[in-house]
Order: structure tokens, then sequence, then C-alpha cells
């Protein structure tokens, strides 16, 4: 069995922009998907302002993970 090791700056992990977006995003789609598992007589009972603000989210959430992965960070000081 492989031993599963951290990264050495693990404890830095607040400053990890990337994951916060990754982590975001995570919780936009899993309500997206709890969404689509509602019965039936529920769908109507969401607005449709409440499924834009989730898709927008999820969207841009994702959109902000790749990016904060390709951006420097300021070295820790």
């Amino acid at each position: 069995m492989r031993k599963i090791e951290l990264v050495d700056n693990a404890a830095e992990w607040k400053r990890w922009w990337s994951m916060r977006w990754i982590i975001a995003t995570t919780f936009f789609t899993s309500i997206i998907a709890a969404y689509v598992m509602l019965p039936p007589d529920w769908l109507p009972e969401i607005g449709p302002a409440i499924k834009k603000a989730l898709a927008i989210g999820a969207l841009f959430s994702a959109g902000a993970a790749g990016v904060s992965r390709v951006l420097k960070q300021a070295p820790k000081e």
C-alpha cells in the first residue's frame, strides 16, 4: 500500500485561492445536483432567480479556480 503524503506547505492552505474556489464550485454544483433529485411537484416552488444564481455561481467559481491556479502568489514573508 502506498503512503499518502501531503504537500510541503499544507499548513498554508489558507493562502491557496484555487482550493477556496474549488470548494465553492463543489458547493454550487452539489446544490444543483440536489435540485435535480427533488420530487417533480417541488420544482415549481424554486424560483428561476435562484436557479440562475446557482448556475452563475458555479460557472464563476469554476472559472476563478482555473485562473487562480495559474496566478503567481506573493511569497510568504
